[in-house]
């Protein structure tokens, strides 16, 4: 990775932690880079490209919903959202997936839960917005 892409890719996690949001970029070639790299998952509306993923942050609304005092950040699915609580560094949160709540106090998992993921790992970019 340049250090123009990893500047880019900074910048990207950085705006997610901050806003819960993507930032909004210009198409450009360290853009399609990352994308190429699975560092990020673009989806095309309109104009510039938009990042619906930045793993474990998601752009979109479908997946795990991660709630710590009165911010709120999104992931791809419950896994993904514990993830954003680690890199976070949150002590207290709560995620919410597909009907499943995982509550996390002192940094720890409260609650018990079962992750299955049908796809095997080799396959997850075959259609990573499935998976």
């Amino acid at each position: 990775m340049t250090e123009r892409e990893l500047a880019l890719r900074r910048r990207i996690v950085t705006a997610f932690a901050e806003t819960g949001e993507p930032p909004e970029l210009p198409d450009g070639p360290a853009l399609r880079s990352l994308a190429a790299q699975h560092v990020v998952v673009l989806e095309q509306a309109g104009g510039a490209p938009r990042i619906r993923m930045a793993h474990p942050f998601a752009g979109h609304r479908e997946g795990a919903r991660v709630d710590a005092g009165a911010r709120t950040w999104w992931g791809n699915c419950a896994w993904d959202g514990l993830g954003i609580v680690a890199a976070l560094g949150l002590p207290a949160a709560t995620v919410t997936s597909h009907g499943v709540t995982l509550r996390v106090e002192a940094g720890a998992v409260r609650d018990d839960a079962v992750f299955h993921i049908a796809v095997p790992a080799r396959h997850w970019w075959d259609d990573i917005a499935f998976t």
